[in-house]
């Protein structure tokens, strides 16, 4: 839509809160940085503090939000196994029902026999005795399915509790992204303006015998030529991974889905492969997932986010580009 400011100065409020990249794809940042052409002049710089705290604050609420997808995934993984082992017990009630139906149509074929047999030589004892295991059987039966019931309705439970954890889920990974982006436009603005590591750290919160996991220095992540490799076909793939250490990955074009690429990894030494779909809503490996606006976007959240969350097979991160040194 048109949009209409009284002035530039509430044009430029209103594109600091929002990215330019629904004008142009290339232009998906914020107005964040005012540069002023008197600042030579007057001897004015940009406060390098505020621009720290700034990234400190984004940075606590990334954590803060990371934290509580974090904790999400756990309850999500928890619930989806305790729904699988409801499930496996509805199936061994089922079976077991059908055993006792099944001796029940049985039992009731014959007592009928035996009853009307005893009743005829007068032999009430007996009779009475017949009837009585036959009640019991019914019995038993009646409480299986009872049983069964309240499963039933624990997995109606369960499974309305895992749909809720995966909508909070949903609703956290927009925030994630969001905030991730603006907190890496700080830190690469603060990188270039030559600030040091060691202040970057304290705003980022890293102590100094922790790996720094937000360093723009030497990452190979930044460089599509590290780890993209246009048509390069699947066995080419793996050949080049073969023998490489766990994390070390690759995206290429896929044959398969036309549009898409291909992402292959080595998991516990062997090389595996999934899709990442191109949407209109982004690129990702699973709907709702498909929000990053590039793929060098994607793989600098999957360096740290392991891809275990679309699929079990895969608890890994992309962590080593195949084509750089690093990954040797």
């Amino acid at each position: 839509e048109p949009l209409t400011f009284p002035s530039v100065v509430d044009l430029i409020q209103f594109y600091q809160k929002r990215s330019l990249a629904q004008y142009n794809s290339k232009l998906d940042t914020r107005l964040l940085y005012p540069v002023s052409r008197y600042r030579q002049q007057a001897g004015m710089e940009v406060d390098i503090d505020a621009v720290g705290e700034q990234l400190r604050i984004f940075q606590d609420q990334y954590k803060e939000k990371s934290q509580e997808y974090d904790r999400l995934f756990e309850e999500l993984n928890q619930t989806s196994q305790e729904l699988q082992s409801k499930r496996t017990a509805i199936e061994a009630f089922s079976e077991i029902i059908r055993i006792f139906e099944e001796e029940c149509e049985t039992q009731e074929r014959y007592s009928k026999e035996y009853i009307d047999m005893f009743l005829t030589l007068d032999s009430g004892t007996k009779t009475d005795k017949i009837q009585s295991n036959s009640d019991e059987l019914q019995s038993t039966v009646e409480e299986i399915h009872n049983s069964k019931k309240v499963l039933e309705e624990e997995l109606k439970s369960k499974a309305l509790a895992h749909m809720e954890v995966d909508m909070k889920m949903n609703s956290l990974k927009p925030d994630l992204v969001q905030l991730r982006k603006i907190r890496d436009q700080y830190l690469l603005w603060l990188t270039q303006q030559g600030t040091r590591q060691s202040q970057i750290k304290d705003w980022l919160g890293i102590r100094d015998d922790e790996e720094d996991p937000y360093t723009l220095e030497d990452d190979t992540h930044q460089e599509e030529r590290t780890w993209y490799v246009g048509g390069m076909r699947r066995k080419e793939a793996e050949e080049l991974l073969k023998g490489r250490r766990d994390g070390t990955f690759l995206i290429r074009d896929s044959q398969t889905q036309r549009g898409s690429f291909a992402c292959s990894v080595v998991v516990d030494g062997d090389v595996k492969h999934c899709v990442i779909y191109r949407t209109s809503t982004g690129y990702g490996f699973a709907e709702p997932y498909n929000l990053y606006s590039s793929l060098r976007e994607l793989v600098l959240h999957y360096r740290h986010t392991s891809l275990i969350q679309h699929n079990q097979q895969l608890n890994v991160t992309l962590a080593w580009p195949a084509l750089s040194q690093q990954s040797s």
